[in-house]
């Protein structure tokens, strides 16, 4: 142990001194840029540290890459430098390498300029920005020195007081303006000022409009640091700009390859108002292309409605090409646009076979191969029928069952229909993005080698849709499955003799209930230092046939006689799970990753267990890195020697609990690496005799909770990200309470503690 640590304290000691030694290889007129400071001085209570994070971000130039400290692609780039240039060398050092960032590259009376204009902007408009160059031994910094005083606030906000048309729809939008007397003065906010107002009136008809038409005039010669704002019109604002226009003739061009003109426009038949042409070779009924556009005739132009028709066509995933053009009307005077929507389609029918290597949370390995057949255009109305064949080899290279196989075949049949099919009618909450009914069908037969093979039917009907780019909805209005039990071998028959919970997940049964799941994730769209995502699920199955049978019969649902159908049980259950993540971007290259699973199944009436497929596991790639696959719990439970070879099958549970927290930093090029800590388990939501220390308690819960920690090294390809992660654990709940922290017995010179405790995890994708 002493020895690693003092391999590790030497390597990190001759890294620093590499760094050290990194101006060895300037000229003697040359100077090593080292970064800069700035120092925020102010006698009033001033945001002085977003000020300072702001001000550094602009400072110019930026220097070089940095971590703890140590310059590392500096020094590649001095290695790669030196001696004689052959391939390796100078892929070292344009590759892995960055050139050092000289003093002589300095502009210290920009940047001085640069912050001075950055902090009028944020209202402090008499802020005064100093320099200071320092030069020590071969290294040049720059302290930059911002001294300002209180801010500017806005006073008053004045709209264009014309009698015109144009300047009294501005006006009219003054209630929502986002200037309000009294904020602080922010050029920003201005900025997004005339943005919105342009907005509404792109809204409102003003096609031609421009925010450039809107002028901000700003008056600071108030003596109590308040800037009156006057918001005005240009004067040489084009007329068709002072017009709003309304929408004519609207033109659909459906042609099997793009052609950007219209003139089959006077050969086409007119539905719903709409001139409607395609030629032979598309197929497409009219109803539901113009169920997707939002521009009316003899509305006004709305470039809400503009941009709602690109989106709801492009939605409905059936045309390669999307153009929606406008144009005047030759020898008309009034302000009126027609509209030409081109499109053209994409093959209506194909064939794709992929062939993956595949790694799973419960640690299978193996290839699979899918064969895909889509027609984007079944019944001439855009919808989506896809059959999928696919067949799986897996085994497990790890954990406790390394060596066992399975198989699975299965075939799966989807159709998306592009809008909502109810008993009622129903608008959708967004127009933005096509909603989409769901019919699901599959079947699939699952071997598990020296254990069962298992066939399972599953069907469902719903609904998804998105709320925004952000929001999420799935919707399964009914969902049912059917597991059945094919063969079995004599020692999962022990196994189940053994355990009658086990047996009992395993009976053959109906799960018929709903599932909805609501999703958001803010790191779609604009990229922020912060992003949050969030998924929950509420799945039901059982309570309304439950109900329906509990009126009707004449006696009461018992664990030894439940209610049937077809002559078969079926579960009831309540399982609610939440994956909450949080990730906070620093820069470009360091990052930190966190994530909270809390997951309940409770079964009750007509089960006593929750179906085996809706049991929760812990360990593995994608959960605790430390552990391996479904090898944690429940709770303090430990498995029997004699049945560790089917560990995947039992130690599973209804509650889940875990974090995980990462940090992620890229090392050269693709390769980047991580550090993680995580912690969690499964317990049980009723006491099982069986499984001594298994049930979930609020008093000794966290005393159970698994800890493991690690690092782990990926190859990110962009479209292909390879994962390694070495774990190893900290804290094992299977061991007396007392002795549960195993941290302080790290032995990495030990073969038998490292074939014990060090846990390689190889998996495709980021574990979350």
């Amino acid at each position: 142990m002493f020895k690693q640590a003092l391999h590790i304290s030497f390597l990190l000691f001759i890294l620093v001194i590499s760094g050290c030694r990194n101006t060895r290889y300037l000229k003697s007129d040359e100077s090593l840029y080292t970064g800069a400071k700035v120092i925020i001085r102010s006698d009033l209570p001033v945001k002085k540290r977003s000020l300072k994070n702001e001000l550094e971000k602009i400072a110019f130039p930026r220097p070089n890459t940095a971590f703890l400290g140590i310059r590392y692609k500096l020094w590649f780039y001095n290695v790669g430098n030196k001696g004689k240039q052959t391939k390796i060398r100078r892929w070292i050092k344009e590759k892995a390498g960055q050139p050092p960032v000289l003093a002589s590259q300095l502009h210290p009376d920009k940047t001085v300029s640069v912050m001075r204009s950055r902090l009028n902007s944020r209202g402090y408009l008499h802020a005064q920005v100093s320099s200071e160059v320092t030069l020590r031994k071969g290294k040049t910094t720059v302290i930059y020195t911002a001294e300002i005083g209180t801010p500017f606030l806005l006073g008053k906000v004045l709209f264009p007081s014309g009698s015109d048309t144009l300047s009294l729809k501005v006006r009219a939008t003054e209630k929502e303006s986002l200037l309000k007397e009294g904020m602080q003065y922010d050029l920003g906010v201005l900025k997004n000022e005339r943005v919105r107002i342009d907005g509404i009136l792109k809204d409102s008809g003003y096609y031609y409009f421009n925010p450039d038409y809107l002028l901000f005039k700003a008056d600071t010669s108030n003596v109590n640091k308040r800037v009156n704002i006057t918001i005005a019109l240009k004067q040489d604002i084009p007329d068709k700009a002072r017009q709003a226009y309304h929408i004519g003739k609207i033109f659909f061009n459906i042609r099997s390859r793009l052609i950007t003109d219209s003139s089959t426009s006077s050969r086409c038949i007119v539905l719903s108002g709409c001139c409607y042409y395609q030629d032979q070779d598309s197929a497409f009924r009219p109803e539901p292309i113009l169920r997707s556009v939002f521009l009316k005739s003899g509305n006004l132009y709305s470039h809400k409605d503009h941009r709602l028709t690109i989106s709801r066509l492009v939605g409905m995933g059936v045309f390669s090409y999307v153009g929606v053009k406008f144009k005047e009307p030759d020898f008309h005077n009034t302000p009126i646009l027609d509209v030409y929507i081109d499109l053209t389609p994409m093959p209506g029918k194909s064939v794709t076979a992929e062939l993956e290597a595949v790694t799973k949370s419960d640690n299978y390995t193996g290839p699979e191969l899918t064969i895909s057949y889509k027609n984007r255009n079944l019944w001439r109305g855009a919808e989506l029928l896809a059959v999928n064949m696919n067949g799986s080899f897996e085994t497990q290279l790890t954990g406790n069952s390394a060596g066992y196989s399975s198989y699975e075949v299965g075939s799966n049949v989807q159709l998306f229909i592009p809008h909502f099919i109810t008993p009622f009618p129903m608008k959708h909450v967004s127009g933005l993005y096509v909603p989409k009914t769901k019919i699901d069908l599959g079947i699939s037969l699952l071997q598990r080698v020296n254990y069962f093979s298992m066939d399972v039917i599953h069907t469902s009907f719903g609904y998804q849709w998105k709320e925004s780019l952000q929001k999420d909805h799935l919707l399964d209005l009914f969902s049912v499955s059917f597991a059945k039990l094919l063969s079995t071998t004599p020692s999962f028959n022990n196994l189940l003799i053994e355990n009658p919970f086990l047996k009992k997940s395993f009976q053959e049964q109906f799960i018929i209930g709903s599932d909805y799941t609501f999703t958001y994730n803010s790191q779609l769209g604009v990229p922020h230092a912060n992003q949050f995502y969030f998924s929950g699920n509420l799945n039901p199955a059982g309570n309304a046939i439950f109900g329906i049978q509990s009126l009707m019969s004449s006696r009461s649902a018992t664990d030894a006689n439940p209610y049937l159908i077809g002559g078969y049980p079926y579960a009831q259950y309540t399982r609610i799970t939440t994956d909450t993540r949080y990730f906070h971007t620093f820069n470009s290259k360091h990052k930190i990753a966190t994530r909270l699973i809390v997951a309940a199944g409770v079964p009750y009436g007509n089960s006593s267990t929750m179906p085996y497929t809706k049991q929760f596991f812990s360990g593995g790639p994608n959960s605790l890195r430390a552990f391996p696959a479904r090898s944690v719990g429940p709770g303090s439970y430990v498995i029997p020697s004699n049945q560790t070879g089917a560990s995947f099958l039992d130690q599973s549970g209804d509650i889940k609990l875990e974090g995980n927290l990462e940090y992620r930093f890229q090392i050269i090029g693709l390769l980047k690496g991580a550090a993680f800590l995580d912690a969690g388990n499964v317990w049980l939501a009723r006491k099982n005799p069986l499984m001594p220390g298994g049930e979930f308690n609020i008093d000794t819960f966290e005393s159970q909770l698994a800890v493991g920690t690690g690092i782990g090294l990926r190859a990110d390809l962009s479209f292909f990200i390879l994962r390694f992660d070495l774990g190893i654990p900290l804290r094992r709940p299977n061991l007396p309470e007392s002795d549960r922290w195993v941290g302080n017995r790290i032995n990495f010179e030990n073969p038998n503690w490292r074939s014990n405790n060090l846990v390689l995890n190889i998996a495709i994708g980021y574990p979350f």
